[in-house]
């Protein structure tokens, strides 16, 4: 675990814009192979609730990695048929593959997913430095994102309060703005220059930037560090297993130039 003193060694509490939590960082997390190791969990519940709805199997041919739970299951309804699909039938298919998920959690754990290596002492470490909030931004519904955390021993952090989640947004920018406002709400009055999304897609990046956040890429995913350092990632890291730099990339990040977008 690191101290909370090292906070001031890597700059992560050096003055900004005057703030109700003088120096506070919100650090936002992806889930699925930033933290931990979905091992086709969601392709596995998807499917079978998908086929219910059509009454028959469904073609499985939309990208997953990265994307919003509504967006995906918006281009599967179109992509087998459903044409223009509403929100009635997507927030339907939404709660059927959120229950499917809850009756089989111990699925995830049986196909060997679970935490990625470091993952919890990295949220631990972050969790020692003073002003440093931790929350989720996850393509994964609320539900499916918070029994994946439960699986994977998260306890508590990242805070799910301070987060938002795949089942109201196609867009991951919008999704960062709302886990903004929600630590504003707190009164921790962080801005964008101020928050950092750590992932490890394209996806992930480009939700950053395009909200006016920074982003650290985590080339632990099916992308490499090249392409997240090319897509704009701030820093790039191959994995989670040192604390220190990780709280190093952190800093590059938090005092990176405002993105040009």
């Amino acid at each position: 675990m690191v101290p909370s003193s090292r906070s001031a060694q890597h700059g992560l509490l050096e003055p900004g814009p005057p703030t109700q939590t003088p120096g506070a960082i919100l650090v936002l997390w992806d889930l699925d192979l930033t933290l931990l190791r979905p091992a086709g969990f969601g392709s596995r519940m998807i499917a079978p609730a998908l086929a219910e709805v059509l009454g028959r199997e469904p073609v499985m041919d939309v990208a997953f990695a990265g994307r919003t739970d509504r967006a995906i299951l918006t281009d599967l309804l179109a992509s087998n048929g459903v044409d223009g699909p509403d929100d009635d039938e997507i927030t339907a298919l939404l709660d059927a593959v959120a229950e499917r998920c809850e009756r089989n959690g111990q699925d995830l754990l049986d196909a060997g997913g679970g935490p990625l290596p470091g993952a919890h002492e990295a949220v631990r470490a972050l969790g020692s430095v003073a002003g440093v909030h931790q929350g989720i931004v996850t393509g994964n519904m609320r539900r499916t994102a918070l029994l994946k955390l439960r699986l994977c021993g998260f306890d508590g952090l990242p805070d799910p309060g301070l987060g938002a989640f795949g089942d109201d947004h196609l867009d991951r920018a919008h999704m960062v703005r709302d886990a903004i406002a929600a630590a504003r709400s707190r009164g921790i009055a962080v801005g964008p220059s101020r928050t950092v999304i750590v992932g490890d897609t394209v996806h992930d990046v480009r939700g950053a930037l395009d909200a006016g956040a920074r982003c650290v890429g985590v080339a632990t995913g099916r992308v490499g560090g090249a392409q997240l350092a090319a897509a704009g990632a701030h820093a790039v890291l191959s994995d989670l297993t040192d604390a220190e730099a990780l709280l190093a990339a952190l800093d590059t990040a938090v005092h990176a130039p405002a993105p040009c977008r």
